[in-house]
């Protein structure tokens, strides 16, 4: 008899099904030989799983469940629930791309993970109004930050502040001690920060809170010579511009939101 030609989502299963065999005999330390073994699948057939050809039986899913210690629908999406559906193979497939990167790039993803994880608590936990039928919200502002000639900030300057507006999701907020950047940002101003974790992430031009020297700073950030030096730009004219030298203690820890 001719065999049943596979459907796309059944060939899509095939690709889930090896990348997620693939990692999980990676994580465990073993080798196919031991899976014959201990559950005789064939070793043929246990290679056309591995390698995407073939479609486990429900009998030997349980098998390969019972050899891994895992659920069956952590070996094949086909015993997921429907709720579960959208998430098909994704977590299996990141692992195993993941193990492929370089030291360097996998240390992007994880950070780039961080980020995504706490943008996603920042929309759960998002802030509310004291009072429902009006629009004033509670702020938890981290300290100051100088506007000016440079001022300390530490983590425990916390203070709970009241403001008129919805705030924007952000890492942490701010409030402005200075006049050096009006008209943008005005003397006692809080302000809404979120966290950079490399310094490439940062755009010529943007409002930054930065780190000089033991002193933080808001200013607008103004890169030359191809990123390799750089200014923080006060708006009012009265102050001059710091120039960052090599010699300084510098790093960028925030990107205003506007």
């Amino acid at each position: 008899m001719p065999r049943t030609e596979l459907t796309p989502q059944d060939k899509e299963y095939k690709k889930v099904i090896s990348a997620t065999l693939n990692e999980l005999l990676q994580l465990s330390g073993k080798k196919q030989i031991d899976i014959t073994r201990q559950t005789g699948i064939p070793a043929s057939t246990l290679t056309g799983y591995f390698k995407g050809t073939r479609l486990p039986s429900p009998v030997n899913v349980q098998k390969l469940a019972d050899f891994f210690n895992v659920l069956k629908s952590d070996v094949d999406p086909r015993f997921k629930k429907i709720s579960e559906s959208d998430t098909d193979g994704l977590r299996i497939r990141l692992l195993s791309k993941y193990e492929k990167l370089n030291t360097e790039n996998k240390k992007k993803v994880v950070d780039y993970a961080d980020n995504k994880l706490k943008d996603q608590k920042r929309q759960q936990n998002k802030i509310h109004p004291i009072n429902e039928n009006d629009n004033t919200y509670y702020v938890d502002v981290l300290g100051s930050v100088s506007a000016g000639t440079g001022e300390w900030l530490t983590d425990e300057q916390h203070e709970e502040v009241m403001v008129n507006n919805e705030p924007p999701a952000h890492d942490f907020a701010l409030r402005v001690n200075g006049d050096s950047m009006t008209p943008i940002f005005s003397d006692g101003q809080i302000i809404y920060v979120n966290k950079i974790y490399d310094t490439e992430e940062v755009r010529n031009n943007q409002f930054v809170i930065a780190e000089l020297n033991g002193d933080s700073y808001v200013k607008k950030i103004v890169f030359d010579d191809n990123r390799k030096n750089c200014r923080l730009i006060s708006l009012n004219k009265k102050y001059a511009d710091i120039e960052i030298k090599k010699s300084d203690d510098f790093k960028i820890v925030g990107v205003v939101i506007i």
